[in-house]
């Protein structure tokens, strides 16, 4: 889903960008299934806007929806992959698939690795985010406890 793939017109991209602050407004509301289909319609019309894919992505993580937020995660990551947030969202999502998942998969530590190699792009890309930062420790701490190789550190 490259940029250079798609040309959006000047009134498509002017509609697109109406329905994102459609989107942004629900969202400060926590109308979080108002804000998904908003968000919808600006990708409909501007398939390029990876910050609209960032905050449909964060929608459906407040929704409990790791699925749908890892898969526009994914999409916004590719479209702007030197882009710190599109990392932080994947892992984000990540981190909620493994939460969603690990009670029913024997698996979840694949979910612990992901997350934090999603965080530690990142932070490579922004070593000065804080949040990003937090995450990926997050992340490695989590995995650590969960092999077991956690040696009561803090």
């Amino acid at each position: 889903m490259s940029q250079q793939l798609f040309q959006v017109s000047p009134e498509a991209k002017e509609r697109a960008a109406e329905a994102k602050s459609r989107g942004d407004d629900a969202f400060k509301r926590n109308e979080y299934l108002t804000a998904v289909n908003d968000y919808a319609q600006a990708i409909d019309l501007d398939p390029t806007n990876a910050a609209v894919l960032s905050n449909r992505s964060l929608c459906w993580i407040r929704l409990g929806q790791p699925d749908q937020a890892l898969a526009d995660a994914k999409a916004c990551r590719e479209l702007k992959p030197d882009w710190p947030k599109a990392w932080y969202r994947e892992g984000a999502a990540l981190r909620l698939l493994q939460a969603c998942l690990s009670f029913f998969f024997f698996f979840p530590w694949l979910w612990f690795d992901e997350a934090a190699n999603s965080f530690y792009e990142g932070v490579k890309l922004d070593p000065e985010n804080k949040e990003l930062v937090k995450s990926f420790r997050e992340a490695v701490d989590a995995g650590r406890k969960f092999h077991g190789t956690d040696q009561g550190k803090p």
